[in-house]
């Protein structure tokens, strides 16, 4: 029995409040974590350094800069992405070409 008037089965009270905020957190956690990991790889291909090290490297950018670590994740690996086409339109119009003057392939019997 609880002698604090709280009760944890129904949700109420302060500890209710902890888990609903724990909860919270784990959950922004596990949805920045794939982006940490890619900037890691980033950086271990380009250093050739552990997954520690490039851990360690992301964290004193995160420190030094007063920027969380998962921005500084984020930055690093939108620099890794090539730029798109300036034109996309123009992109899908040649692969439209490209498909009309492909060579009709006969279509298999059944």
């Amino acid at each position: 029995m609880h002698n604090d008037g709280q009760h944890p089965a129904d949700g109420t009270g302060e500890g209710a409040e902890d888990l609903r905020e724990l909860v919270a957190q784990l959950r922004q956690a596990l949805a920045t974590q794939p982006v940490i990991e890619q900037a890691k790889g980033v950086l271990m291909l380009a250093r050739a350094c552990t997954a520690d090290e490039a851990f360690a490297a992301l964290r004193e950018v995160s420190q030094r800069t007063n920027v969380k670590l998962h921005d500084v994740a984020a930055a690093l690996v939108t620099l890794t992405r090539p730029a798109p086409p300036h034109d996309p339109s123009a992109v899908l119009r040649a692969v439209a070409a490209a498909v009309r003057a492909a060579p009709a392939r006969p279509r298999p019997r059944r």
